[in-house]
């Protein structure tokens, strides 16, 4: 087992490799508090190296994830193989930590409105940003099955953030939280949901939402947007508009 560390702009990425099974899982959390000191604010561990890891393992994890939100840090897993992956999900830890699936939506997660600041200058956005100065933070959306709800979205591209048996909190671009929780009173079939979503290219998300065999209207084509509606979680009919934003959502 060996650790490789890489720092990106103001994330830690720790890149273990090998297998962390009972023999090695406290070499292995003693390793990882070493190489992480108390400036740290963002921390990624990056498993895809990892072949196995056993219960001493998670144990491991989560002991250095608890020392980091303790201390205000954020931390994050990604790249898991298939089987810790299911590991996580199973032992219920995928619930009390962020496990994302690849290393750049790890780093797009932690990062600060500083980093994406600069992000952004590096990809030439102009310094007389156009965009308004604020954004919906949370919108809220009562289901019937939270569990149900939050895999929908994420499957056809919102980001997980949490995923609990009565509260699920899934992220679309620009930040903004879709705050799922149980309905109250039984939802009525092909109820519109309280809020539309915006995407770039509406033909392409159109033939997503087929492709994966979920019911989307005819694309009709308006002054302002075009627009579609699919059929989502609970029976909800749900609004894609196309986008007009200027820069980056």
């Amino acid at each position: 087992m060996d650790i490789q560390t890489k720092q990106k702009a103001d994330v830690l990425i720790l890149m273990p490799s090998g297998r962390i099974d009972s023999a090695n899982a406290d070499e292995f959390q003693e390793s990882l508090s070493a190489v992480i000191d108390d400036r740290q604010r963002a921390v990624i561990a990056d498993l895809q190296d990892v072949s196995y890891m056993g219960s001493a393992g998670l144990r491991a994890v989560l002991i250095v994830a608890k020392a980091l939100r303790k201390r205000g840090a954020r931390f994050a897993l990604c790249s898991m193989t298939p089987t810790i992956k299911d590991l996580f999900k199973v032992s219920g830890f995928s619930q009390v930590m962020t496990v994302l699936d690849s290393r750049a939506e790890a780093l797009a997660h932690l990062r600060g409105p500083s980093a994406a600041a600069a992000e952004g200058a590096d990809q030439g956005v102009p310094a007389n940003d156009e965009r308004p100065a604020f954004a919906i933070g949370h919108v809220r959306l009562p289901v019937e099955d939270v569990g149900d709800a939050h895999d929908f979205f994420v499957r056809h591209g919102l980001r997980g953030i949490l995923n609990k048996p009565k509260l699920a909190i899934v992220e679309l671009r620009g930040g903004t939280h879709l705050i799922l929780s149980p309905a109250e009173q039984p939802i009525k079939d092909g109820a519109q949901a309280p809020f539309d979503l915006i995407v770039d290219d509406l033909d392409r998300a159109w033939q997503r939402f087929t492709d994966a065999g979920v019911h989307a209207t005819a694309i009709e084509r308006g002054e302002v947007h075009d627009l579609f509606h699919v059929s989502g979680p609970s029976g909800y009919w749900i609004r894609i508009s196309s986008s007009h934003a200027v820069g980056p959502v």
